[in-house]
């Protein structure tokens, strides 16, 4: 069995990470590994106020699990979120000791996915990603506040300065991948560059 090529993209809520890997995946093919935030049924409770984060990261977690369980011999493998999202999201959202036991429930179920060979993480302005937010109008983000997005934003970013392995930044309010085909193609075109410098990197 070959093993595809992964391409993640990583970024806070409404930097556009679905929309680029479903273009993305339009341009390669293969096949794509999408978050499924409505299918977790902590995700709005944990919205409204504390006491729902400890449920809400270990389904997301074990939705991640049986998503990247299932491998394939497909050439492309595009996801809009990282395998280890866990590392992002629960140092913010956890206590110390919750944090002690999603580490140990992790460790017991032996989950060690492939490192992405191109990580892309998108970012916007925090009014920016709001407004796309709200305008989106999914139920379970319709109590997310400016300030836990900003937290979010910044975890993100502390995540990003230590990710040792290929990456790629973009400013998802200034490349508009959604609407202009000019900046789609220029976009693919920046990330298969990238995908081959990685390779010459490794040859």
């Amino acid at each position: 069995m070959t093993s595809p090529r992964i391409i993640s993209i990583e970024g806070p809520m409404g930097a556009g990470k679905t929309s680029l890997a479903r273009q993305l995946a339009q341009s390669l093919g293969g096949r794509m590994i999408l978050e499924a935030p409505a299918q977790n049924p902590f995700l709005s409770r944990f919205y409204q106020g504390p006491g729902a984060a400890l449920a809400t990261e270990l389904q997301f977690f074990m939705q991640r699990r049986e998503q990247w369980r299932h491998r394939d011999d497909s050439s492309w493998l595009i996801s809009d979120h990282s395998a280890r999202k866990d590392e992002i999201f629960t140092p913010l959202t956890l206590d110390a000791e919750e944090h002690h036991l999603f580490n140990e429930l992790r460790m017991a179920l032996d989950f060690h996915p492939a490192p992405a060979d191109l990580m892309i993480f998108l970012d916007a302005p925090l009014a920016v990603l709001m407004k796309r937010i709200r305008a989106r109008g999914d139920a379970y983000e319709q109590a997310l506040a400016p300030d836990y997005l900003a937290r979010v934003q910044a975890a993100y970013r502390a995540w990003q300065a230590n990710y040792a392995l290929p990456r790629m930044n973009v400013d998802s309010a200034q490349v508009d991948f959604v609407h202009d085909p000019r900046h789609t193609e220029r976009l693919i075109d920046a990330v298969r560059h990238r995908l081959k410098d990685a390779e010459e990197q490794d040859a």
